[in-house]
């Protein structure tokens, strides 16, 4: 939180609020996104996702914020344990496609 508390108005464009499903990881988030939002756009990466319930939950606590689904991946996991980076090893499976996509949203668009 002390990063974001010193974070002053347009020197971030956009700040990230991972959060998982579980009510620890809920109540930073709030906090986070809370303070976050007074400095700069938030969007909410819902991580970790194992069914609809999951997002559900994140999405009730989380309201109001736009909100990224990231699914619990087993390629990640395996990736991370072997310490490669996953878009290198399975650059299909569906929590990787779910950050790239969230990176392609994030990149400023280029005028040709």
């Amino acid at each position: 939180m002390g990063t974001l508390l010193r974070l002053q108005p347009g020197h971030a464009d956009v700040v990230l609020v991972v959060v998982d499903p579980s009510a620890k990881s809920i109540e930073v988030a709030r906090r986070a996104a809370d303070i976050a939002s007074r400095r700069a756009r938030v969007i909410v990466v819902a991580n970790k996702l194992r069914d609809e319930t999951d997002l559900d939950v994140i999405r009730e606590a989380m309201e109001g914020y736009e909100l990224v689904r990231v699914p619990d991946d087993e390629a990640i996991a395996n990736a991370d344990r072997d310490g490669t980076a996953p878009i290198d090893v399975a650059p299909d499976a569906p929590g990787v496609r779910a950050l790239v996509a969230l990176a392609g949203r994030l990149e400023p668009a280029h005028s040709a």
